[in-house]
């Protein structure tokens, strides 16, 4: 079966996102046809989990995270699509994105399709080939965390060195500014998305998480936001919403720890980047 076949490709400005019936997954991001989320390897792209992991263990819901997704309806700037229901979890899921000013708005709906209440968290994780990662916070990270961050300009900052790096290296944060970014090979991709109150996350889990993976063989990282660990009751729905941009960065600019010319330059974004 050919997977282009099954592929929708969205347009904003400059600007595409290209999305996979298969697991309703991003397979790129991308400026000027370059492309910000991890297109090869064995894990690619942005995709969805109900949170917490615990729920489901490992691997991820298949209804979920790999079959075919029906389209509920699609032009060159949204697409609405369904996954079928997933009977171990008692949900459903509906994937809604929309073109927006400097990339995209992506909306994810759980619906309750069980006899019962479901309790649970929206999850969203986007798979980038490494770079530097950094995002604000009142607090550090969760003392759970099995990575090290580094802490400057009032920033977390994690570099990507899959060398050295053994288990599961997980960073796990709350109180967030309601952003994370990640610097790679000239381009910057920030996700803004609603901020969590610390008791409103799902067991074990945080507001913003990054996974680097310990194979130098088959580097990438993951940059993970949560929503609120909510009741569903049966029939109702849990809406969340990520707004995603992407940019070039010009080849002077700092890309370093503690860059405050970096810093800068997500500052200047965000008056453009909506809040979803």
């Amino acid at each position: 079966m050919d997977q282009e076949q099954y592929c929708i490709e969205l347009q904003s400005g400059d600007r595409q996102i290209s999305v996979s019936r298969y697991g309703g997954r991003i397979l790129g991001f991308s400026i000027e046809g370059r492309n910000a989320l991890l297109d090869t390897g064995i894990q690619t792209g942005s995709t969805f989990w109900p949170s917490p992991q615990s729920l489901w263990g490992w691997p991820p819901p298949p209804e979920l995270d790999e079959h075919l997704y029906d389209v509920l309806g699609a032009t060159n700037t949204s697409v609405l699509l369904r996954s079928q229901p997933c009977a171990a979890l008692g949900i459903q899921l509906y994937k809604r994105i929309t073109a927006s000013s400097h990339g995209f708005n992506v909306s994810y709906t759980i619906e309750n399709v069980s006899d019962e209440i479901v309790t649970m968290a929206p999850w969203e994780i986007s798979r980038i080939a490494g770079g530097l990662t950094f995002y604000s916070a009142d607090t550090g990270p969760e003392g759970f965390s099995t990575c090290a961050v580094d802490f400057a300009v009032d920033h977390y900052w994690y570099r990507y060195c899959p060398e050295g790096l053994v288990g599961i290296p997980k960073i796990f944060s709350n109180n967030s500014g309601g952003w994370i970014a990640n610097a790679n090979n000239g381009l910057l991709l920030i996700k803004k998305f609603p901020s969590v109150d610390p008791q409103e996350i799902a067991p074990r889990e945080a507001e913003i998480e990054i996974y680097a993976h310990a194979d130098i063989k088959n580097p990438y990282i993951e940059v993970e936001q949560q929503g609120p660990f909510t009741a569903i009751m049966s029939g109702r729905r849990l809406e969340w919403g990520v707004e995603w941009a992407l940019y070039q960065l010009p080849e002077s600019l700092d890309v370093s720890v503690g860059s405050e010319s970096l810093l800068d330059f997500v500052e200047s974004t965000f008056a453009q980047v909506e809040t979803p």
